[in-house]
């Protein structure tokens, strides 16, 4: 086997090493298609857990009244998991936290997934050759290219609700399989974002807060329906590499030489993933709406403002205190 032939196999070997007839998300993450839709609730899922015993365990809603003493107390065991998740429910707790908690607790999730993938490789060749004359020489060149492409998109909805997310086994987000250990609660990727945290537990709180502080409304086309919130997350990832060798023959023999010859190869992976997220409160939770926006959140502010611009200023830093609300504060007793 020639040099030549040597070089162009390798390059071609490189350019073939990510080739897939169907593009699939693992190709190049390792994560496929079902392990994806599992972190994505499972993150919905300790979002939802974390907001809810953040709440309830706040020691700023108890001396405030925001959560009875009960309330707080049950809120606790299921924070220091002597209860098991599964069995939440708004039934359990009394008072404004009940109320609040039958609101949220059978919210709509849905989630459209779109993964699109492509692959590109691609296989150029330039030879440049001489012919010897006596009284001068002549070259010309011979070029080839082979160019590949292949594409796939995978779209599909899951959809879930708050409580449904809750009464799910704790195996299925962190377990063993197999003989192996798994864990889908993952952090963050910031080189291939759709397989770790998407910033899931951001959107509830802001769902939970716009909802009962902004007076949140239903889709464009229901504007008085339950009210909705929907995020478009859209994921880019371009990987590429390229081989370039190039051979020079330095000898020229009698008839037809090479000169130099270059094979290039060129492998190119682009992953365009998107995720429409939305959130709805249920018919269920609906009636309870007009009573915890109608709750008194002015005793946050102890000022007994004079006028109306006191009372003005008072009523924002109200507002701001009631947003953090739902700020997850657990208070872990031994």
């Amino acid at each position: 086997m020639s040099g030549l032939h040597r070089i162009a196999v390798a390059v071609l070997s490189i350019s073939l090493a990510g080739c897939a007839i169907r593009p699939l998300p693992e190709d190049f993450s390792g994560v496929p298609t079902n392990v994806i839709v599992k972190q994505v609730r499972c993150e919905t899922r300790e979002a939802i857990r974390d907001l809810a015993l953040g709440w309830l365990t706040a020691e700023q809603n108890l001396a405030n009244g925001r959560v009875d003493a009960k309330s707080h107390a049950l809120g606790v065991q299921f924070a220091n998991r002597k209860l098991p998740i599964q069995k939440f429910d708004p039934k359990q707790f009394s008072g404004h936290a009940r109320d609040v908690l039958k609101l949220f607790f059978d919210t709509g999730v849905a989630y459209t997934f779109d993964l699109e993938m492509t692959e590109q490789n691609n296989l150029n060749t330039d030879i440049n050759l001489l012919k010897p004359f006596t009284t001068s020489n002549l070259t010309f060149g011979v070029k080839a290219k082979a160019d590949r492409s292949r594409k796939n998109e995978r779209i599909f909805t899951i959809t879930d609700s708050f409580s449904g997310l809750l009464q799910l086994p704790d195996h299925y987000c962190t377990g063993t399989s197999i003989g192996r250990d798994y864990n889908h609660l993952v952090p963050p990727n910031y080189v291939y974002p759709i397989t770790g945290q998407i910033g899931v537990k951001g959107f509830i709180k802001d769902f939970i807060n716009m909802t009962i502080f902004e007076r949140l409304g239903g889709p464009k086309d229901k504007p008085a329906g339950p009210p909705t919130l929907v995020d478009a997350l859209e994921f880019e990832t371009i990987i590429s590499g390229s081989l370039s060798p190039k051979i020079q023959f330095t000898q020229a023999r009698s008839g037809l030489n090479v000169v130099d010859a270059t094979v290039t190869g060129e492998a190119i992976r682009t992953d365009l993933h998107k995720i429409t997220m939305g959130l709805a409160v249920a018919d269920s939770g609906a009636p309870m709406l007009a009573e915890v926006r109608g709750y008194p959140f002015m005793p946050l502010v102890s000022a007994r403002p004079t006028s109306s611009a006191e009372a003005s200023a008072a009523e924002a830093v109200n507002q701001a205190l009631a947003l953090k609300l739902f700020r997850p504060t657990f208070v872990i007793t031994p």
